[in-house]
Formats: structure tokens, sequence, C-alpha cells
């Protein structure tokens, strides 16, 4: 893990989403930095970019869930609710998930479908 990255949680977010970019473009592979930037972006697009940019850096079991569960909000707001009800179902049913994924997907899940 890269020593700057263990100090950010306590930055102002401007200070923090710079520091996280100069962290992914020096460590483009570590996908904990590249799931908390994707937190701090203003625009879909850009969140979007960042988390498959994080999917494909090979993440922890904990980083894959909120990326997926993440990236399926994304999806929902853009009207691909099919796409996040399938992503968030198997969030929640996988035995791959860590049980805060499991219960984080779940509740997404049942917001997103009372919301039909």
């Amino acid at each position: 893990m890269p020593r700057a990255y263990a100090t950010t949680e306590w930055l102002e977010p401007g200070e923090r989403r710079r520091v996280l970019a100069g962290i992914v473009g020096r460590f483009p592979g570590f996908a904990p930095a590249w799931k908390d930037l994707s937190a701090l972006l203003d625009d879909d697009p850009g969140r979007l970019d960042a988390i498959e940019r994080g999917l494909r850096g090979r993440p922890d079991a904990e980083t894959l869930g909120i990326l997926l569960v993440n990236k399926a909000g994304i999806l929902a707001r853009r009207g691909d609710r099919d796409t996040a009800v399938a992503i968030l179902g198997e969030l929640a049913l996988s035995p791959d998930s860590t049980l805060a994924t499991e219960h984080l997907a779940k509740v997404v899940l049942a917001r997103l479908v009372a919301s039909r």
C-alpha cells in the first residue's frame, strides 16, 4: 500500500482528491485508491471511469463489493436498472462477497426495487 494512501482520510476533500489522483497516477493498479477517488468525483462518467479502473486493479473482496455497488447505483440512475439489479443480486447471493458487501447490496437492491 502506498504510504501516502493511509493518511488521506484526514484531508479536506479537494486535497484528498489531489493526493488520490497522484497515487493512482503512480500506482494505477491500486484499487482502493480508485474506490476512494470515485467517491470524491462530481460526475457520473468520471466516477464510472474510476470504478472501472479500480475493478481492473484486481481489488480485494471488500473493495470489489463497494466498487460494484457504486457502479450499480450509477447504472440505475442512468436508466439501466436491469444491469444494476443483476449486479446487486449477484453480490447479495455470492459466497465470495464479504458480509458488509452482501448487506449493502441487499439494502441498495431493496431501495431500487421499491422505487419502481
